[in-house]
């Protein structure tokens, strides 16, 4: 009998632990009345190992909430299901990794409020980034998406893991849209399931460096047409990295082509010599970013060899430039189109009175006015505030200023004044050569720069990237991350991300 007793109490000692080391997924208070309970499938489509997707049936309509209970005393993740129905078929988002999280599930109908709270177990995650939080000195809950597809928190968790096969990943309007410089563009559901395969019309092939999305949700791309050539000194050179496309979101087909050699000097010899090749084709502009001004229909460009720029979507004319005003005698592929310098913006100060015209030809900088050079990942934010990352760095014409160290760039223009000025402006002390992104938060006032692959002075290497959200009114560092490179993932740009449908 004693012996019975023992192998009892083992077997539901060993269930126990066994529950604890590998607990499955279950209901713990199932108060929603549903037809079948609950069936819950953890990473459904095999692309996102921190989604989860919910299926049920409730007896009577209802419009269902969504929260995922912080760990340790963090804030909860909380987002509705907007849409009023029985059958719910819910993606889950916002998991911890190798984890019991506890997910609550609210059901509204016009009389009442049911509860079920879910326990989701989550594996360990293969880390991509290690990513270590440096300091946090207020108490905002943020969320960070990366460009490899990963989100974490201001606590230091991964959130969102999705996998991108290496492809550049983005977040728009609640999708993940995932790029690839000749297969296209891939449209997927947050928890991983493919919804539409775009491929790149003929002869194109993107850069899948920075694409952006119009309100009507048409995709911006930039990249390279084969056949496209410039003339340098009576020579006929191939060109990349200076064409825009608009993709239809419905269809993929093209419906607009912008083709930026056409409006800026291909020969322009500041950022780069004149000639400036990579992978063997004139790469006089670099587009690297591109976003949508929904005031006026402004399509914003970020060009590492031109600077920022902004082109007309309907007549494809070229609004302004902020850039050093040099180098724009001329325009066009073949270098016989018109003179551009007055398209450059005329520098001011925040009186609004114009600076000098070494300030406007680049040939000084002041502390509250500097010209990006090798600039990346150009953003519309409010009216008349653009955000640029200014790389910096050595240029080719060294009677324009720049510096060995990079910056993060707001701008305010005045479109009718044509006059532009520094809206926010930080040293970052660091410098990063490629990629990099500028973020602003207008509502919570502070801004988020992500330095990407910095340049280690004492290694004589890339080794990491510095995420840090500044208070926009102080300058003071609010949060400072340092992102580790793991696998075969890399960092180029970031931007805030939140778990609630748009």
């Amino acid at each position: 009998m004693k012996n019975i007793f023992i192998g009892v109490c083992v077997f539901l000692l060993l269930c126990v632990i066994g529950y604890i080391l590998y607990p499955e997924e279950s209901t713990i208070n199932p108060s929603i009345e549903t037809s079948n309970g609950f069936n819950i499938q953890l990473n459904p489509y095999g692309n996102n190992e921190l989604a989860a997707l919910v299926e049920f049936e409730t007896l009577k309509p209802a419009q269902i909430t969504i929260t995922i209970k912080g760990r340790n005393g963090a804030e909860d993740i909380s987002y509705a299901v907007t849409q009023e129905k029985t059958k719910h078929s819910i993606e889950v988002l916002g998991l911890y990794p190798d984890y019991r999280n506890k997910v609550v599930l609210t059901a509204s109908y016009p009389d009442k409020k049911q509860e079920s709270v879910l326990a989701i177990t989550t594996p360990k995650v293969k880390k991509r980034n290690l990513f270590v939080i440096t300091q946090k000195n207020d108490t905002k809950t943020r969320y960070h998406w990366l460009s490899d597809g990963m989100v974490f928190d201001e606590d230091g968790w991964m959130r969102f893991a999705f996998d991108g096969k290496e492809g550049l990943c983005y977040w728009f309007n609640h999708e993940v849209i995932v790029e690839f410089r000749n297969r296209g563009l891939y449209r997927y559901s947050p928890a991983g399931k493919l919804l539409q395969h775009y491929k790149w019309p003929k002869g194109f092939t993107s850069f899948a460096h920075g694409m952006g999305q119009k309100p009507n949700r048409n995709f911006l791309v930039i990249g390279s047409f084969a056949g496209s050539v410039v003339m340098v000194d009576g020579e006929q050179q191939k060109t990349h990295r200076d064409w825009i496309l608009e993709i239809d979101y419905q269809t993929g087909e093209v419906l607009n082509k912008i083709d930026l050699a056409e409006l800026l000097n291909p020969n322009r010899s500041v950022i780069v010599k004149k000639g400036h090749f990579d992978y063997g084709m004139n790469d006089w502009c670099h587009i690297n970013g591109i976003d949508y001004d929904k005031t006026d229909g402004g399509i914003v460009v970020s060009c590492r060899h031109s600077g920022m720029i902004k082109v007309d979507e309907k007549t494809k004319e070229l609004v302004w430039m902020i850039t050093p005003n040099k180098g724009f005698e001329v325009s066009g592929r073949q270098g016989q189109g018109p003179d551009i310098h007055h398209k450059v913006l005329t520098a001011v100060n925040a009186k609004g009175r114009a600076y000098n015209h070494a300030v406007q030809q680049g040939e000084k900088a002041v502390p509250d006015f500097k010209w990006p050079t090798k600039n990346h990942n150009a953003k519309v934010f409010e009216d008349g505030v653009f955000g640029l990352f200014d790389n910096s760095g050595p240029i080719h014409d060294k009677t324009v200023f720049t510096t060995d160290d990079s910056y993060a760039s707001l701008f305010k223009v005045d479109g009718k004044k044509r006059t532009v000025q520094h809206y926010w402006l930080q040293p970052l002390e660091v410098h990063s050569e490629t990629g990099s992104s500028v973020d602003y938060n207008a509502k919570e006032k502070d801004v988020i720069v992500f330095i990407a692959q910095v340049y280690d002075k004492n290694q004589d290497k890339m080794s990491y990237a510095d995420l840090i959200r500044y208070d926009f009114d102080t300058h003071k560092e609010l949060f400072h991350a340092v992102i580790y490179r793991g696998g075969t993932s890399w960092g180029y740009k970031t931007q805030e991300f939140s778990f609630s449908r748009p």
